[in-house]
């Protein structure tokens, strides 16, 4: 592939959406695993691009071409297909090149080795708009190999609580949420309960679980063989639907909403861009 290919920046159309960040930004070859067999409506690149996961240079050296003609205060998103630390220890360079522009910084990672760039984070944080984000999954690991096995909070906890401690603004994407698997209230209340002590900022919930005809055969597979107690299930409620949703979708929103608001969780779209953001922006639904 040449080099004039590569798409690097992608513009946001919505900035209602995807935590209000400007432009998403594609530094990797490959994907996260877990986008073969999902998606969740938060996820705004769904591709999954079957090769090696590895860091493009070629798509840096164009990254810091294409920011130097970027506005001021534009953010960049470093979203997790695939996470920005799966082949480094340290985005120090990125960040050198974000302040170099003067601009701002959303990034979605469950990998321990953000701790690495702690120091660099604090001080990126004193005069640019940070906003750190957790995809998580469930409390503790769900045994099915289409589950990201960092993305439960027992895993993540310890990592979160460090970088809330220093003083960053960090909170939780709780994806995905799948029928019979993960989507009870009580996983949700044990989820909620963690993250009010690490005292998370916001707790963002994606309740749509969105597949392609390649995801969903994937998914079915992954079912067959690992959870055949749910095949009848699934293909009696969603069947080949591209887009599902939890039946325990109102009890779960209910509580979320409740104790967000008693705990001063931010859990809207809009109230968490407000965390990182001065510009403000109008969110036409709630989830």
């Amino acid at each position: 592939m040449s080099i004039s290919n590569f798409r690097v920046l992608t513009p946001n159309k919505n900035k209602t959406k995807y935590f209000g960040v400007d432009y998403f930004a594609n530094l990797y070859d490959g994907s996260h695993p877990t986008f073969k067999y999902f998606g969740s409506s938060i996820d705004e690149l769904m591709i999954f691009k079957d090769e090696e996961v590895s860091f493009n240079n070629d798509k840096f050296t164009i990254f810091k071409t294409s920011i130097s003609e970027l506005e001021e205060n534009k953010i960049i998103g470093l979203f997790q297909n695939p996470d920005i630390y799966h082949s480094l220890d340290s985005i120090a360079m990125i960040i050198d090149e974000l302040k170099r522009y003067n601009l701002g910084l959303f990034i979605e990672t469950n990998s321990e080795k953000i701790l690495n760039d702690l120091e660099i984070l604090l001080d990126f944080a004193k005069d640019h708009p940070l906003l750190i984000a957790f995809p998580i999954s469930s409390y503790q690991l769900i045994n099915i190999s289409f589950f990201d096995q960092k993305a439960n909070l027992d895993n993540c906890q310890k990592t979160i609580h460090k970088l809330i401690d220093a003083g960053l603004n960090v909170g939780l994407i709780l994806k995905p949420l799948i029928p019979k698997i993960n989507d009870s209230l009580l996983e949700l209340e044990k989820v909620f309960k963690k993250a009010d002590s690490l005292n998370v900022s916001f707790i963002y919930p994606s309740f749509t679980l969105n597949f392609d005809s390649y995801k969903l055969r994937n998914f079915y597979d992954i079912i067959n063989k690992e959870r055949p107690d749910l095949k009848n299930y699934f293909f009696d409620n969603y069947g080949l639907k591209f887009s599902w949703e939890s039946n325990n979708l109102d009890e779960l929103k209910k509580y979320l909403v409740f104790n967000s608001k008693r705990s001063r969780i931010k859990f809207a779209m809009k109230d968490i861009i407000s965390l990182y953001r001065d510009d403000s922006y109008t969110q036409l639904k709630l989830f």
